[in-house]
């Protein structure tokens, strides 16, 4: 059975199949060198052992591979930025849309807490003006979150930001 990694703790990996989830374990033979250590994202051949738990037999070929933290097959990369609290670093932002780039994975700018600060009207603007997606959100009001919905529909994304920008509140994702 095939299946995606979309967690890890502890060596203990989230399979998705379908609309099931597994836990699983890894085989012994991902310890040696030459293997490919399964990181959420894989796409795995898994072998079910009892109820909802497995074994992963094989790691799929990968499209993409991002070493820190370790991900691999994401399509896209949402960078979460504040206008506010904290201030948005766009020098940072820069940089980690051009690794994005590199690596061939799509860059989705959210300019959250809109509500604090009209500096995003002058971002917004930048970013759209050289051709990137940007998503204006509120994410206590929940304001943009289905549009952030669409685009993660059907593809394997990753989130990334500064600490205090609100990608999750409340031990609740936003979206």
């Amino acid at each position: 059975m095939q299946g995606l990694i979309v967690g890890n703790i502890s060596n203990l990996y989230k399979i998705q199949c379908d609309n099931e989830i597994y836990e699983a374990v890894a085989r012994g033979k991902f310890k040696k060198e030459d293997e490919l250590k399964p990181v959420v994202g894989d796409r795995v051949e898994i072998e079910v052992t009892q109820g909802k738990n497995a074994v992963i037999n094989k790691v799929l070929e990968r499209t993409t591979y991002i070493k820190r933290p370790k991900i691999a097959n994401i399509s896209q990369i949402l960078f979460v930025v504040s206008t506010k609290h904290p201030k948005p670093d766009l020098l940072m932002l820069d940089k980690q849309i051009c690794y994005a780039e590199s690596l061939n994975i799509k860059p989705i700018i959210i300019l959250n807490k809109i509500d604090l600060s009209n500096i995003y009207i002058d971002i917004e603007e930048v970013y759209k003006k050289v051709g990137y997606k940007v998503i204006l959100t509120n994410a206590i009001e929940k304001n943009g979150i289905n549009e952030i919905k669409k685009e993660l529909k059907g593809k394997i994304s990753a989130f990334s930001g500064n600490s205090g920008v609100r990608k999750i509140y409340n031990n609740k994702c936003n979206i």
